[in-house]
């Protein structure tokens, strides 16, 4: 089975994944793909220079220490929290 659905991003709660259990119930597991209208200049074009240049400034970064680390438990309270969940 497959569909299509299209939202707002103020609707992505708990109750919308509890309407998608519902519609595969009998699935072990499905495959969830997100889109965007907006691709937030992810999809630009960017030279050899300037793509050598972005990598070398995440270089910079990650040697500075300018990372942001999650664990595994820190990652699923946020992700409750985003959701709307206790």
């Amino acid at each position: 089975m497959e569909t299509t659905l299209k939202i707002k991003t103020s609707d992505l709660d708990i109750d919308f994944i509890n309407a998608i259990k519902s519609l595969f119930k009998n699935d072990s597991e499905i495959e969830i793909t997100i889109s965007s209208p907006h691709d937030f200049g992810l999809l630009k074009t960017e030279t050899k220079e300037e793509y050598i240049t972005r990598i070398n400034n995440a270089a910079q970064n990650i040697t500075k220490g300018n990372v942001v680390v999650f664990s595994e438990k820190k990652f699923d309270k946020l992700n409750k929290q985003l959701l709307g969940e206790k």
